[in-house]
């Protein structure tokens, strides 16, 4: 008879050491022969350009090797949100078992945040209420700091409403020592049945950070499950592992409860949150791009960044003008638009030697010649058709490094080359008229 399983989902976002340090603490208090089954899922989204997806996994499964009935399964998946990123983490995972072992009902599935520290007893108490309850659908561990206290916000007897805006993610936790029903817990520890992970389809990608742990347990309170909180079984939270800055963090908290606002609450309590947000965004926004400190690291990481590049052979601008100069026909179009700006160049130049001012700039077939200027001006089909490049070719940049819109980079420069032909036909009706 197969060993029951807990799948343990991390997504590595830049906090590798953290998922060392967490993963040795957690091996070093497995027994002997533990009763379960545990597969650490790493699923790592940050991006490694020039990385090769092999090697790399190579060098993940010397360091973390299968013992003590722990086996571990890496993958390299773009940065698409906690959310998303955890489903596709958990669908590889299932595509790469195949037929091989199979996920029953009683398995489970356990949401961990990097930045914490898991021991065997912890997990195996949770499991262990899990399968003593079958009402339970999902429990939370209780978060706590490294001095032991307890995170308020790691859980909440209530649903969010605006009435709570004042608390720490909306939550009001339960003072209870023993574990009981709440409305929802923190993915920062989150066990979950398989049978309710399959059933819900996982979590909601359209959270991208924030907020899908909340939605994830109202749905299993929609659908007839039940959401346990153990205040015994506790998981310690370092905090800190993300990189991002403040205002980032914000405005994904912002944009994830906005979402959650417009899915399950009033139209108008929804809309009364977004107004108050808003003087709270430009506080934070102020706050920090405008400290010393933010553009003090920023400089930093810049040195740093360029020292690394220089040092492996510059991999990401390698990966970027591989992944640029890939895309059909983008070259091509950009050339055209090279030639055709070099060829409305050279025909003001020709303008400005071989014609004499004043010229006609503009003829109405009904009243005539309405508008005269001198050679100068057919510089302003240049300057005209110069931005328009450069500024098309910003955006095709910005949608390339979007991921999401880098299909759509093409649309700019055929936008472009459009633009300057018929910029170009006007140019030579012009030269005709004029010569």
């Amino acid at each position: 008879m197969s060993r029951q399983k807990v799948i343990i989902l991390l997504i590595n976002y830049g906090t590798l050491e953290f998922i060392r340090d967490l993963v040795n603490n957690f091996l070093a208090s497995v027994p002997p022969y533990p009763k379960l089954r545990i597969d650490w899922v790493i699923a790592d989204a940050e991006e490694s350009p020039g990385q090769d997806a092999a090697v790399w996994r190579a060098g993940m499964k010397r360091y973390f090797k299968d013992k003590k009935g722990n086996h571990f399964h890496f993958y390299q998946i773009p940065n698409q949100g906690f959310a998303a990123n955890a489903n596709l983490g958990f669908k590889l995972f299932k595509d790469e078992l195949g037929t091989e072992l199979t996920i029953n009902g009683s398995d489970m599935v356990l949401l961990l945040n990097p930045d914490t520290t898991l021991y065997w007893n912890n997990l195996e108490q949770a499991v262990g209420f899990m399968n003593s309850h079958p009402e339970a659908s999902v429990a939370g561990l209780a978060l706590t700091n490294p001095k032991g206290q307890p995170e308020k916000w790691g859980h909440s007897v209530t649903f969010p409403t605006l009435k709570w805006i004042g608390h720490k993610r909306f939550s009001r936790p339960s003072l209870a020592q023993e574990p009981t029903k709440v409305a929802w817990v923190s993915g920062g520890a989150m066990l979950i049945k398989y049978q309710w992970w399959q059933q819900l389809r996982g979590l909601d990608g359209n959270f991208f950070f924030y907020f899908e742990d909340v939605d994830f347990c109202r749905r299993v309170g929609d659908a007839g499950g039940k959401v346990f909180f153990l205040p015994q079984a506790t998981v310690s939270h370092l905090r800190g592992g993300s990189r991002i800055s403040i205002y980032r963090r914000k405005k994904l908290f912002y944009a994830a409860e906005a979402r959650y606002f417009h899915l399950y609450r009033p139209p108008t309590e929804y809309l009364l949150l977004r107004l108050i947000r808003y003087p709270y965004k430009v506080f934070y926004f102020i706050r920090c791009y405008l400290a010393p400190s933010f553009w003090r690291e920023k400089y930093r990481a810049l040195r740093e960044g360029i020292s690394c590049e220089r040092d492996q052979g510059y991999p990401r601008f390698c990966a970027f003008k591989q992944g640029l100069l890939g895309i059909p026909y983008l070259k091509e179009l950009w050339l055209a638009v090279i030639l055709v700006n070099l060829f409305v160049l050279g025909a003001a130049i020709w303008a400005k030697f071989y014609l004499f001012s004043p010229l006609v700039l503009h003829y109405n077939a009904y009243l005539g010649i309405d508008l005269y200027g001198d050679t100068a001006s057919f510089f302003m089909f240049f300057l005209l058709g110069l931005l328009i490049s450069l500024f098309n070719f910003i955006l095709g940049l910005i949608l390339f490094f979007s991921k999401r819109y880098t299909p759509f980079v093409i649309l700019p420069a055929g936008a472009t080359l459009a633009f300057l032909i018929t910029l170009s036909i006007a140019l030579i009706n012009l030269l005709m008229v004029n010569s």
